[in-house]
């Protein structure tokens, strides 16, 4: 009788006071990020609760997960990709509407500005052409799901340059390649701010061999101001652990970088990353 009761009050108590776990698991977010005027899935989406250090990016498939946190109800879940105006959805609204489908719409095309070079431009090379011995930095992605990415100032001297290639030193001991994304930014006191070329540059680079290129000329990039160009490691779903991959770097300067899509920059003093352009100005 007294074990009948007490069996009674437990259940009565777990019925009135759910389990964290429970909890936990009510407000994972998951789903599909599509075109809203093609219904293609997006890869690759960088998602995330800004300010908060919370993020995840969308798989080759546009499918995502993200469990946001113990109070996520205040918070508003944003969706950024290139060449689509970005989203933002309250947490509240995705949970009261059960939506697994969000759907981005693409940014208006833009022509490409002509730009008319010197009789005799010079091929360049800006940056870091070199690294050095025994000297690197690691870079670690804070969940198997979410992104790390490095960005390098480069200065244009004010000229109008036709980005041709980039390359970086890469290194790593648990994978011979990796997914990368080349990413454009504009300079804002110092740091990287908005994107500054629409275009999806994604490649499959390799970690074995130190110093990997990417041919730029197909997408036709002109700059005339300094630019950060960043380097973002996309996660794969192969993947179950956090991933980690060296950079060359040498001393002086800063190196940027974060670890979370959509996640804040933060600047090391003390190093810089080894990644130089090809432009021809």
């Amino acid at each position: 009788m007294q074990k009948d009761l007490l069996l009674k009050l437990v259940l009565l108590l777990f019925l009135l006071f759910p389990s964290p776990f429970a909890q936990a698991q009510a407000t994972l977010l998951y789903g599909t990020v599509r075109s809203g005027s093609t219904q293609e899935a997006i890869p690759f989406v960088n998602i995330g609760i800004k300010k908060k250090g919370l993020g995840t990016a969308a798989d080759a498939d546009g499918k995502f997960k993200l469990l946001p946190g113990d109070e996520p109800l205040q918070d508003t879940l944003t969706f950024s990709a290139i060449g689509y105006q970005e989203l933002s959805v309250p947490v509240r609204a995705i949970i009261a509407g059960d939506m697994h489908q969000f759907l981005l719409t693409e940014k208006p095309n833009m022509l490409q500005e002509v730009v008319v070079l010197g009789k005799a431009p010079k091929i360049r090379q800006l940056g870091v052409r070199y690294k050095m011995p025994f000297l690197f930095g690691s870079a670690e992605s804070r969940n198997a799901d979410d992104i790390s990415e490095l960005a390098q100032l480069i200065h244009v001297h004010g000229k109008s340059s036709e980005l041709l290639s980039t390359t970086v030193f890469l290194k790593s001991s648990k994978a011979d390649s990796a997914t990368f994304r080349i990413n454009f930014y504009r300079n804002a006191d110092g740091k990287p701010a908005q994107r500054l070329v629409e275009k999806s540059i994604v490649r499959r680079l390799s970690l074995r061999e130190g110093w990997v290129t990417v041919d730029l000329q197909p997408y036709g990039i002109f700059v005339e101001d300094d630019f950060f160009i960043g380097f973002e490691y996309l996660p794969d779903s192969q993947q179950t652990e956090k991933f980690l991959f060296f950079y060359g770097a040498v001393l002086g300067g800063n190196v940027y970088a974060r670890n979370v899509s959509l996640g804040e920059w933060r600047t090391t003093a003390g190093g810089k990353l080894s990644a130089y352009v090809t432009v021809r100005q």
